[in-house]
């Protein structure tokens, strides 16, 4: 994909359940891949939109730090649709939904990162605070922080 000329909005849960399960769910229909959390109070979802497709999605909620038990942010449910993996769009999607959460409470913010994901998330100014384990049917994560001092 060129450059794409898109924005990253506020969308609805629903809206990202298609790039939801091709790329994070494929063993789920469209149908089954919502999760409780879509509609907790708190919760807000973001997409990269490009002629109208979203392309790049992440959910963020409220969820205490697993290691502080101190009250955080969590992404969950970040995902690029692979025809623009790599082009930046998922990173504007993360500060995107990082800027929206620190605008309505400045606080840490973690997820459940990918092994294929240190990087990425390591490249916005996230830490790796756990050692590696696996989520069964899906495979190793760490889990990762950024303080909200960085934002």
């Amino acid at each position: 994909m060129s450059e794409a000329i898109g924005e990253a909005v506020l969308i609805e849960a629903r809206e990202a359940y298609p790039l939801r399960q091709m790329v994070l769910r494929p063993y789920l229909s469209v149908d089954e891949v919502g999760a409780e959390y879509d509609h907790a109070e708190g919760t807000f979802h973001v997409g990269y939109t490009v002629d109208d497709r979203i392309v790049a999605i992440m959910s963020v909620l409220r969820d205490e730090d697993p290691n502080t038990g101190e009250d955080a942010w969590r992404i969950r449910s970040m995902a690029s649709h692979p025809d623009v993996r790599g082009s930046g769009l998922g990173g504007r999607v993360l500060e995107f939904g990082i800027n929206h959460a620190m605008g309505i409470e400045r606080l840490p913010i973690w997820c459940n990162a990918r092994r294929v994901a240190y990087g990425f998330y390591e490249r916005y100014g996230f830490s790796v605070v756990s050692d590696e384990f696996e989520i069964e049917g899906i495979g190793p994560h760490k889990v990762m922080r950024r303080e909200a001092d960085l934002a």
